[in-house]
């Protein structure tokens, strides 16, 4: 038939416009491949990813180990999780008490042996013994979930009222919401303070935290420890009148493990809460402190964020069948495809698409329609053609960025008729060699400053001064400019002079002060 192939093409082009618009076909539904489940996340127990975590789900940044000495004021948080590894001029002590002096915040836990000083006397004010605590009452101890038997390794920490202390405030500061209500705090085998009792005035203010009576220094019941053993201290000062910011915020506790994840997520304990309640008094009001310098065994830890990235849900890819349609469209999409299909089928076999753009097949208004189709497609052609010939030639036009030729001094040409001179420059720009402008303004500055007339490519006598420091340099560039004033001519791109005009730059401030001058031969 004449018009088959228009026919075919017309209709193909419907059907594949239709199946991309349409809904998933039903073969789609019956071929699911549901994705695969996502693998679990694994976090450390003895780590400290969950407590970091927390940090950054309250917006406090980590402060990066080059940038620790920038960042040391009121508005950083120092965090000592683990007390291996502190010494040093440069240690994470030494960052605590230069934070604390400047208003900021502190938090050290740790069970092994760590002599704590004052942070403005300089004075030893005690230590984290360091001998572990067992404890011998099931009642005031924690019993794991991985090993009930280990109970005696996890004695809870009892909370210190401010009502204990006779000389206290009237209004306890934030210090005291630390370990409120919290009676169910897990440690793993911790150490205990020891303060010396003739140091006052310092960070080291208010007992927090004690032991249960009941602990002794061997998981055999044997060696029962001292009453009182005081578990974390701490301390807070005034708020700056200068600058509003709040004051200094101080913890110390002997034990890490009620920081780290397997003690975090421990079912029954009150560690999460107590993470919780330290981050919010470590900030200060309105959350004041926004960044951390975290140490973890003396190692600055510049990662908050590998939980967020971990946990965060990924979006999952559409499964190929699916519904991709909304509400009722979406249950009845196998129906839908179906319907579809079956009108595309019947608008092919009726030749729908020629019938509707063209006509009947053999009418008049097929001649016509197909006439005017052709008419149609040689004007888009000859545009796509137009288009193309001056997409080419706008391509190989030569770039006319560079800089434009520097100013020679020599005004309007003395020859030929009113700006053929601009014309040159311009000509010699558009081909990117300023040769000619470049070799007049040389000549002209060497005739200003004793150059003999009309000189040949040798350069005359020099006399250069006992000042300059490197003679044989500054000879050697006279020459460069010399050979390129009077040699043979050459190209000189813009960029290349735009590196050489700081020297000109320099022998004209040189010749200036004296330093070097045209000896005369007579």
């Amino acid at each position: 038939m004449k018009h088959t192939l228009t026919r075919r093409f017309a209709a193909a082009a419907l059907g594949l416009a239709t199946v991309l618009a349409a809904a998933q076909p039903a073969e789609a539904q019956r071929q699911q491949r549901l994705a695969p489940p996502q693998q679990p996340v694994v976090i450390p127990a003895g780590g400290t990813e969950l407590f970091r975590a927390m940090l950054d789900q309250k917006g406090v940044q980590p402060v990066r180990a080059q940038d620790v000495w920038n960042v040391a004021d009121s508005r950083t948080i120092v965090v000592i999780i683990g007390t291996r590894n502190l010494g040093g001029p440069n240690s994470p002590l030494h960052t605590a008490r230069q934070v604390l002096r400047r208003g900021g915040a502190v938090l050290i836990a740790g069970d092994t042996y760590l002599p704590l000083f004052d942070s403005f006397l300089q004075n030893e004010v005690g230590a984290i013994n360091g001998t572990s605590l067992y404890a011998t009452d099931p009642l005031a101890a924690h019993w794991p979930s991985g090993g009930p038997d280990n109970w005696k390794l996890c004695p809870f920490v009892v909370p210190i009222s401010p009502e204990e202390f006779p000389k206290m405030r009237e209004k306890p500061g934030p210090i005291w919401n630390v370990f409120r209500g919290l009676n169910k705090i897990a440690t793993n085998s911790p150490s205990f303070l020891q303060l010396n009792p003739n140091v006052v005035g310092t960070e080291y203010q208010y007992p927090l935290a004690r032991l249960p009576l009941s602990v002794t220094f061997n998981q055999f019941g044997q060696g029962k420890a001292p009453p009182n053993l005081l578990f974390a201290v701490g301390g807070e000062g005034p708020p700056n009148p200068w600058d509003g910011s709040p004051g200094y915020s101080f913890l110390v506790m002997a034990d890490s493990s009620v920081f780290v994840n397997l003690m975090m997520m421990e079912p029954g304990t009150h560690n999460l809460t107590l993470s919780r309640n330290t981050i919010d008094y470590l900030q200060g009001p309105d959350s004041f402190r926004n960044r951390c310098i975290f140490y973890e065994n003396g190692r600055v830890v510049e990662k908050f964020d590998d939980l967020r990235n971990a946990l965060a849900t990924p979006k999952q890819k559409m499964p190929p069948g699916a519904p991709n349609l909304p509400g009722l469209a979406g249950k009845n999409q196998d129906k839908l495809a179906d319907l579809a299909n079956g009108l595309i089928d019947q608008f092919q076999k009726k030749d729908g698409l020629h019938n509707m753009l063209v006509g009947q097949p053999g009418s008049a208004r097929e001649r016509r329609a197909f006439g005017k189709w052709i008419e149609i497609v040689a004007v888009l052609a000859a545009i796509f053609t137009v288009l193309f010939l001056l997409r080419r030639m706008v391509r190989s036009r030569q770039p006319l960025d560079v800089p434009p030729a520097p100013s020679t001094g020599a005004g309007v040409a003395s020859t030929g008729p009113p700006g053929v001179f601009d014309r040159r420059q311009k000509e010699l720009v558009r081909r990117n060699n300023i040769y000619e402008p470049i070799r007049d303004m040389l000549r002209k500055y060497f005739s200003s400053v004793g150059a003999p007339p009309n000189p040949g490519p040798k350069m005359p006598r020099l006399e250069v001064s006992d000042e300059v420091r490197k003679p044989d340099s500054l000879r050697q560039a006279l020459k460069d400019l010399w050979r390129l004033a009077f040699g043979p001519p050459m190209t000189m791109t813009a960029q290349r002079w735009f590196e050489l005009e700081p020297y000109f730059d320099r022998l004209k401030q040189a010749h200036a002060d004296g330093k070097w001058r045209f000896l005369s031969d007579t």
